[in-house]
């Protein structure tokens, strides 16, 4: 069976329709999808691991800037499987007592440990 190869815009989730899949079957609905491999897929803000991640990337930030920054929620998130997984995690949090939005990229290495790769404020 021949591979599908597929490149990608950071910016756009990585899914293929499984029709355009050589292997896909006719029983399965055309607009059926699925994550390519090292391609960015949306996921679930309330898994446990981007919760994690989330936790992991305020606490980082605010202990390398010495800030008061207050975790609240995660409004999005993506995925990219790599060797572990990178997330992008858009954040609600509080900073000196003002809610700010920001954007996170944190990496979940092989070994299960974290790294703040990214911090950008978007407001």
């Amino acid at each position: 069976m021949l591979g599908l190869l597929i490149a990608c815009k950071p910016d756009v989730p990585a899914v293929v329709p499984m029709s355009a899949h050589p292997g896909a079957s006719s029983s399965i609905a055309p607009s059926a999808t699925y994550p390519v491999p090292g391609g960015w897929s949306p996921t679930d803000p309330f898994d446990a691991t981007v919760q994690e991640a989330a936790r992991f990337a305020v606490q980082t930030f605010a202990v390398q800037n010495k800030a008061r920054v207050l975790y609240k929620d995660v409004k999005q998130a993506r995925q990219q499987v790599v060797a572990g997984l990178n997330f992008e995690l858009h954040l609600q949090v509080t900073m000196d007592g003002t809610p700010r939005q920001v954007k996170a990229k944190v990496w979940r290495q092989p070994d299960g440990a974290y790294s703040l790769d990214s911090w950008n404020w978007l407001d």
